[in-house]
Parts: C-alpha cells; structure tokens; sequence
C-alpha cells in the first residue's frame, strides 16, 4: 500500500508539473496529501518499537515503495497511453523476470535459515492460484488499465480503498474491532476519493482556493470598515 500511496504521489506532481510549470494549486497540494492520512494513523497503530532498532520490514517497505514509485514513473513516462502497451507481453515479460531473477534466491533463504518453505498442499495450491489469478494478475491489470482511462491518481487512490473496506469487511464478518486511530485515518481516505473524483471531472473548478479568497475578501471587508 505504501508503495502505491508512493507511485500516486510521484506521477500526480510529475503530470501537474508539466501542465502547470511547475506550479500546485491548493486543491492539487490537499489531493496529495489527503492520501497519506490512513497510511499515517495505520503505521502510528501497527508501529511498536520496544528499542531504538528500526524494525526489519519498516525498511523493506519504504525500499519497496521507493523502487516501486520509480518502476511506475517511469512506465508511465515510456508509455503515455494504453495504445503504445500491449498487456499481455508486457505481464508476461514480469512474470518472466520474476521467475529467472527472483525465483533462484528462495533456496538459497532456506538454506541460511532466514525463511523456512516447504510445498504446498492441494488446498493450499488452489487458493495460491486463485489469489495469482484474480488477486494479482486481474487486479494489475484492471488498475493499470484504470491509469490510462483515468488518471494515476485514480487508479491508485481507488485502491487504497482496500483499507477501509478490509476494516468494514472484518468488522462485519469476524468482530474485529479497531482503534480509535485507524476509524479517523478512514473517514479522510473515503471523502477523499470523492472529491478528488469531483475534483477530476471540474478540472477548472478549486473550492479551497476559492474559499480562500472569500474568507480573505471577508476579513479585508470588515478590517475596511472598522477603519
């Protein structure tokens, strides 16, 4: 999640950039923070650190989301529309990669201990390749789809709703209850992807700014004439 929040971030201030010279209005600036406000109370509530040592998959997150970001960018600067990208190949060609280049260093983690594996099941096999198929393949590719008919943002905004909804899901099937935190990290994620969605469709139109000149011409007026 963290490297999609990342990606979404990056690639908005890069395409605002070129249309703007360089330039983020206000509405522009609280879209992209409005994104990080369940990733910040979700890592407030999940972090326990009992020392000073930075724990091991805080590290590996934001290496992820840093690498990530950058794979995305730059995908999207190579291919701006989703004529110039034939799926199929260019899934096929991760796969690919993943399995002569990741593939190997599995035995070699459970050689030193680091990570134990062992062969799956029929059951076990059967929900791997069901969450492969939908939770993976299908997903990547209705969301890379998603950026080339939307926006990046988007795309990717759309999907850090998996946190709220995972709450609500757990909520209502197992009783999970939740701290305080992660319940007012939610209710920003959730206003925010409608707005931004409102916001996208009225291109021209930015109430925060708007609203900020009306309070200024406000205070201006009534400062007029106590004078």
């Amino acid at each position: 999640m963290m490297s999609r929040l990342s990606f979404s971030a990056s690639v908005r201030a890069e395409q605002l950039a070129m249309q703007a010279a360089n330039k983020l209005s206000v509405k522009e600036v609280m879209k992209i923070s409005s994104i990080f406000c369940l990733l910040v109370f979700v890592s407030l509530e999940d972090l326990n650190l009992e020392s000073s040592v930075v724990p091991v998959g805080v590290v590996w997150s934001i290496a992820g989301a840093i690498l990530y970001a950058c794979y995305m960018v730059f995908l999207k600067h190579k291919v701006p529309t989703e004529d110039r990208m034939d799926f199929t190949m260019f899934f096929g060609f991760v796969g690919f990669f993943n399995t002569i280049i990741l593939w190997p260093g599995f035995p070699l983690l459970d050689v030193f201990g680091w990570e134990t594996f062992q062969l799956p099941n029929l059951q076990h096999l059967f929900y791997m390749s069901v969450n492969g198929l939908v939770g993976t393949v299908l997903s990547e590719l209705l969301w890379l789809w998603g950026c080339f008919l939307t926006s990046s943002l988007m795309a990717t905004l759309s999907l850090s709703l998996t946190i709220p909804l995972t709450m609500f899901v757990d909520i209502w099937l197992k009783g999970i209850k939740y701290s305080l935190l992660i319940y007012i990290g939610a209710i920003p994620m959730m206003t925010s992807f409608i707005a931004v969605s409102l916001l996208t469709h009225y291109e021209s139109w930015d109430p925060l700014m708007d609203g900020m000149k009306y309070l200024h011409r406000k205070c201006w007026r009534r400062n007029h004439m106590y004078r």
